[in-house]
């Protein structure tokens, strides 16, 4: 659980990716120190501990893009602007291994690659209990890390990627709209980030997001991360 306040869009953001780039440096040091043949499984475990970090990173840009929008109400539907990406989202290529961004996204909205409905989208399955509040998942992130900081890329050569959605906990009924004022779940969001790596490995995090003035009514920036933690129900 965290309580971080941010109002600077590429400041906060930046300021938490390098707070997370310097615990993937550190790793990747202390493996080298350790041994320069590693076994397996030890490998393994600190190849799973740099994505983990490196999808918090994408976490944290997308609330950091949230913290510059002093208005949420059409961010669920419309999505938001962010400069943390790499142009169209479409087909990439990551470590060798092609990747989709929009059959990614249309994955964690409805569990199939081909564009959502309604229907499948509000179908109740694992990582989507909340049937018609199931999120709508937006894009706002998804760039190499490398364009982040090329010398961490080296201990992950991973690329970002981050969604946002409506809080499938608010009462309005409309899960492509914030709820308004006075209506619970107005002025939280729900955030989605993943790290994708070599051989199409994936760590994914999500964090629940507030404006801290939301009670005011009044349009305000910044973000308070209510709740935060790592993904078990990661979409195939």
């Amino acid at each position: 659980m965290r309580d971080t306040l941010c109002t600077d869009t590429r400041g906060f953001g930046l300021l938490t990716v390098l707070l997370w780039l310097s615990l993937l440096m550190t790793t990747a040091l202390g493996v080298a120190l350790a041994t320069s043949a590693e076994p397996p499984a030890t490998s393994a475990l600190h190849d799973r501990l740099r994505l983990a970090r490196a999808a918090e990173s994408a976490v944290s840009l997308a609330i950091a893009a949230l913290a510059a929008q002093p208005d949420w109400s059409l961010v669920p539907g419309a999505g938001v602007a962010s400069p943390f990406t790499d142009g169209v989202p479409g087909p990439r290529v990551v470590a060798g291994m092609p990747l989709d961004l929009v059959e990614a996204t249309h994955q964690r909205t409805c569990g199939r690659t081909a564009p959502c409905d309604d229907a499948a989208t509000s179908m109740v399955a694992p990582g989507r209990p909340w049937g018609v509040r199931n999120p709508r998942w937006r894009l706002v992130v998804h760039l190499p890390l490398a364009d982040i900081d090329a010398v961490a890329a080296r201990a992950c050569p991973c690329y970002l990627i981050a969604w946002v959605a409506d809080d499938p906990a608010d009462d309005d009924g409309d899960p492509a709209r914030d709820a308004p004022p006075g209506v619970p779940g107005h002025g939280v969001l729900l955030v989605r980030g993943a790290a994708v790596g070599g051989a199409g490995t994936l760590a994914e995090a999500e964090a629940l997001v507030a404006q801290p003035c939301r009670r005011s009514n009044l349009p305000c920036g910044g973000s308070r991360v209510q709740s935060w933690g790592p993904v078990r129900d990661i979409a195939p």
